[in-house]
This record gives structure tokens, sequence and C-alpha cells, in this order.
């Protein structure tokens, strides 16, 4: 099959990508958390990895600009899955951790992401799903 072959507008990355998610969001609802997405789970797993962070910092880890961080670090500190206090050395800054319920909640999740992965990926041979990754990630190294 050649992209001629492929009807309008299922040939065009931007329809594959929004598919994708389709079924990336679908597919983290079954298997992974209805009460947590996936983008609050990428703040828990940078959290877990460096203690704590800025609010700042945790934006840039996920890339994620200051008003969407700002947001979602409210609604997890209202969920009780993180703390949010003002840096001792400067009142602008929010220093964000996990609380026990946070790093309990990511324990429980990271198996889950890995099925999710595995599911998403099921239908592709090994070097499919290398080579999806590998230009995903070049698409967004740009």
């Amino acid at each position: 099959m050649t992209m001629a072959d492929i009807p309008e507008p299922q040939r065009h990355v931007g329809n594959l990508i929004r598919r994708a998610q389709q079924l990336h969001l679908a597919t983290w609802a079954r298997v992974a958390s209805v009460e947590i997405t996936s983008t609050q789970y990428s703040i828990l797993a940078v959290l877990d990895r460096l203690g704590e962070a800025s609010q700042r910092e945790l934006g840039d880890e996920v890339d994620l600009d200051r008003s969407t961080i700002a947001d979602l670090v409210r609604r997890m500190e209202k969920s009780g899955l993180i703390t949010r206090q003002r840096a001792a050395s400067d009142a602008r800054r929010n220093i964000v951790a996990l609380t026990e319920h946070g790093a309990a909640e990511y324990a429980r999740l990271a198996p889950r992401v890995i099925e999710v992965q595995r599911e998403l990926t099921a239908h592709l041979e090994a070097e499919e799903a290398s080579a999806l990754f590998r230009g995903l990630w070049a698409m967004l190294e740009r």
C-alpha cells in the first residue's frame, strides 16, 4: 500500500496522531486508571525520580506550559497525590513533592503503564515498535 492508496484524511500524520491519542486514552482508562491521567502519572514519575521539583522544573520535564502545570499541580494537591510549598529561598517558586498516597499510586500504576504500552504496540513487530518510538521522539525533539 502506498500513501496514494490511503484516502483523506487518514493519510495525514496529524490525523493518525489524534487517532493514536484516542486509542491511548481509551487503553489508559481501561488498563491503568480512570482517576489519574497519563499526564498526572508523568508528574508522579518525575517526582519519584527527583524527590521534589519546582513547578517550572516539572513543566520542563513533562513539556507542559506554566498554566497547564499550575492547574495539574492544584488538582493533584487537592487529590492528595502531592504537596506544594513555597520555596524558602524564593517565595515565587512552589516546590512539589509526592505524598505517601502519591508514592503508593505511582507504585500501583507503574506496572499498569507498562501494560498500556504493551497493548498499544501489540500489533507491531519489535522493529516497528522501535521505529515508531524513534520517529515520535525525533518529531518531538526538533
